[in-house]
């Protein structure tokens, strides 16, 4: 009997010692699986912040050159503007040399 207990006594043994060294590992494996996570939470705020710098560089952008079209289209009105009356001008100019002249 007593080889019986020796033998059950050895297989706990080992058993227990199985379940500390699977322990072991799974605690091991679980912290580096929480620093894996740690680090592509960081890599994704990096991103994340990034997105967002791109973003407000595209709406300056697109406000400035919003600003510049309305500019480019009051100046092309005034410009228009400005050839019409140029246009009178030359019109009533050569007119006064008309009646100059006869």
């Amino acid at each position: 009997m007593e080889s019986y207990e020796f033998a059950a006594m050895i297989v706990v043994l080992l058993l227990m010692f199985g379940t500390i060294g699977a322990k072991i590992g799974t605690t091991h494996l679980i912290a580096r699986m929480k620093q894996q996570i740690s680090e592509v939470g960081s890599v994704k705020q990096q991103i994340l912040n990034r997105l967002k710098v791109a973003q407000s560089q595209k709406d300056v952008a697109v406000k400035n050159k919003e600003m510049l079209e309305t500019k480019q289209a009051k100046l092309e009105k005034r410009l228009n503007r400005m050839k019409k009356d140029l246009g009178t001008l030359e019109y009533e100019s050569d007119e006064r040399k008309k009646r100059q002249e006869s």
